[in-house]
């Protein structure tokens, strides 16, 4: 979807990401929601513009932790299986992403994000983003925050 969206561009500094989240919602609806039976709502800022340098690895932890929810969070027969997607700004420099499920939840003992190839690679992302990712106490389901700089120092000029 990355590679799609910026291929006819020329601007690598200010990709708007509700377009990229809105597609991938709608993909994601095409490919597994209607089958599955999954709802996704995403609200994001509309004035969130990252460079490709951070929106990449940036939905690259979103799709991970989304397609974690898909595989794991759902019994067959569970009702309103939905996923939501929250991106806001904090400040002029800080990015926030909250990323919840309604399903079963993880096991609370296991919170340590250690023992799989996806908390492995959402871990690495997140530390090539220079973020900071944690586990949210919510009521039903999973749910993470993303702490993410919109800005980095070394961010392309061009």
């Amino acid at each position: 979807l990355l590679h799609e969206k910026t291929y006819n561009t020329s601007d690598f500094k200010n990709i708007n990401l509700k377009e990229y989240i809105d597609d991938q919602d709608s993909k994601l609806k095409n490919l597994i929601g209607l089958r599955a039976g999954i709802t996704f709502k995403s609200t994001v800022e509309d004035d969130i513009t990252l460079s490709i340098e951070i929106i990449t690895p940036l939905l690259l932890v979103v799709d991970e932790l989304t397609m974690n929810s898909i595989k794991h969070a759902f019994p067959e027969d569970w009702p309103d299986k939905t996923i939501t997607k929250t991106f806001r700004k904090i400040d002029d420099n800080t990015g926030e992403l909250i990323i919840k499920d309604n399903g079963v939840g993880i096991d609370k003992t296991k919170k340590d994000m250690k023992h799989s190839l996806g908390c492995e690679i959402i871990k690495n992302l997140t530390k090539q983003l220079d973020g900071n990712i944690s586990y949210l106490d919510v009521e039903n389901g999973t749910g993470f925050r993303l702490l993410f700089p919109l800005t980095m120092e070394h961010t392309i000029s061009k």
